[in-house]
């Protein structure tokens, strides 16, 4: 299951495009793009983990002149789904400044069979000042910010989507943006992997070239020793030994459109974790 949730994490972190992003061009069999807003698009991905279909979540990006919103929404389906009944809503919206965005509010609510969790913080001019806590059975909680923790810091959508601006202009996706979840603070680092082709199968709607992106995350502030052995940093450090880290291929869907990941990947003893694009509107 935690190789599940951090296919999750990867899709959470690379759920946007930038349409100035250099990529290479490839094909996308059957896709509709429907006519609307150019700042706008809905992505639909299958997980598979093992070889078995674990996961399926639809990215929904919608970016106005001055202000942005990102959803993400997933759950767990099949045999796996039957077994880890798990279901996660994110969003973020805030503002855009020229080449600068600032939130103002990121929400996620995560349901574990019965169990449900809400985190929600609220950012004043780009900086996280409150967050908020509501988990079934427990009276809710509010937390008020250190302005050292959250200086600077972004919450992980708003992270991409800025990580993939600065490439604009780079043929590759190097840079580097700071997170801050309201406990925790990390480093998110897209580090530059060179081209990778995406071949025609019946699980992907992509096939043709691809730019390939490695996550990495290091901790800054707020990590425990247990962290260190749980959700992303254990698949992280996992992924290390192993010498294959967590990797997004991004790409177009037609000639001058925007950048999106088109294919995602975590390799682990248990069988490699596998993200395709499935639907595009």
């Amino acid at each position: 299951m935690r190789h599940t949730i951090a296919v999750l994490t990867v899709l959470t972190l690379f759920s946007t495009f930038a349409a100035d992003v250099p990529a290479y061009a490839g094909e996308a069999r059957a896709a509709t793009v429907t006519k609307g807003k150019e700042d706008s698009m809905s992505l639909s991905y299958n997980v598979y983990a093992g070889g078995f279909r674990a996961l399926r979540a639809s990215l929904a990006l919608d970016l106005e002149q001055k202000e942005y919103k990102v959803g993400l929404n997933a759950k767990t389906e099949g045999f796996i789904g039957k077994i880890f009944p798990w279901a996660g809503k994110y969003e973020t919206s805030g503002t855009k400044q020229q080449d600068t965005l600032k939130p103002a509010e990121y929400e996620s609510t995560s349901v574990w069979k019965d169990e449900e969790k809400q985190t929600r913080l609220e950012f004043k001019n780009g900086l996280l000042k409150t967050r908020y806590e509501t988990e079934t059975g427990h009276p809710d909680s509010k937390t008020e910010i250190e302005a050292d923790l959250a200086k600077d810091a972004v919450d992980m959508l708003t992270g991409a989507i800025t990580l993939l601006q600065q490439t604009n202009g780079e043929d590759s996706c190097e840079g580097t943006v700071p997170v801050f979840d309201g406990k925790r603070r990390y480093n998110l680092h897209f580090k530059d992997a060179g081209q990778g082709t995406v071949y025609e199968s019946r699980y992907s709607l992509f096939h043709g070239e691809a730019l390939k992106c490695i996550i990495e995350v290091e901790p800054v502030a707020g990590f425990s020793k247990r962290d260190q052995k749980r959700g992303w940093l254990a698949i992280q450090n996992h992924s290390k030994e192993r010498k294959k880290m967590p990797t997004v291929w991004l790409s177009r869907l037609k000639e001058g459109g925007p950048v999106v990941p088109v294919r995602m990947e975590i390799s682990s003893s248990y069988g490699a974790v596998i993200a395709h694009l499935a639907g595009v509107q």
